[in-house]
């Protein structure tokens, strides 16, 4: 089982920092990982640290920068460089706005506009395109819900991440991804023989199967633990 966490386990908040696991939820992923047939990961666009904060749930296998941090994929050094370059421009360059801030994810760099008037996010989003110009090749754009990420070109994604694990498993086993950002489509794309579950309801996505909101993943959490007792 891979799940992504804001706006899936959580609902999304504008204030990333502030975020916590309902005790529900946490209860159901700490009993789910715990069943000797059942693996769980956390993957997420925010940092492995941050991850570690915001879960604490033993059992639960994170996954942080779209799966990269714990798989150990090696970064370039030029890459990295070029990344926190990217960093240092975007922090002098960005129009300071209300509603626009900066992440740094160590490997990584994200734009959050959530919550920006569509102005700004206009502003920002020519700033952030700019610094991708710039400081190519080397590094990639990924965009998510109202936010930009700058990331290295050997962080592939979610798609990737989701890949790699698929050929550590048993033929028999059953993986489910639950997801709703763009950043998950591309791991929805490769899971063909599992089950690809967006959030949010009905949207052009490549799940075939879709939840209304993190309540209703609790839910289905619920169902699917009662199922296999």
């Amino acid at each position: 089982m891979l799940l992504d966490f804001d706006g899936t386990l959580t609902p999304i908040a504008r204030n990333r920092t502030k975020v916590r696991l309902q005790p529900s939820v946490r209860r159901v992923l700490r009993r789910l990982a715990a069943h000797p047939k059942v693996q769980v990961y956390v993957i997420s666009g925010r940092s492995l640290a941050s991850l570690r904060q915001v879960v604490r749930v033993p059992k639960v296998r994170l996954l942080g920068l779209h799966g990269w941090e714990r798989l150990g994929v090696t970064l370039p050094p030029e890459q990295t460089r070029l990344v926190r370059e990217a960093k240092r421009w975007l922090e002098q360059q960005l129009p300071p706005s209300s509603g626009i801030s900066l992440e740094d994810k160590g490997f990584g760099v994200g734009v959050h506009y959530r919550g920006a008037a569509p102005s700004a996010a206009r502003r920002a989003k020519r700033c952030v395109f700019r610094a991708l110009e710039r400081f190519q090749p080397g590094i990639r754009l990924l965009e998510a819900k109202k936010s930009w990420e700058l990331l290295p070109e050997a962080i592939r994604g979610k798609g990737a991440t989701t890949q790699e694990l698929l050929t550590k498993v048993r033929n028999r086993a059953l993986p489910i991804f639950i997801g709703d950002d763009v950043s998950d489509e591309s791991a929805f794309a490769v899971l063909r023989n599992g089950l690809a579950i967006h959030v949010g309801g009905w949207s052009q996505t490549k799940a075939k199967y879709w939840l209304r909101n993190p309540e209703e993943v609790r839910e289905f959490l619920e169902r699917l633990e009662a199922a296999i007792i």
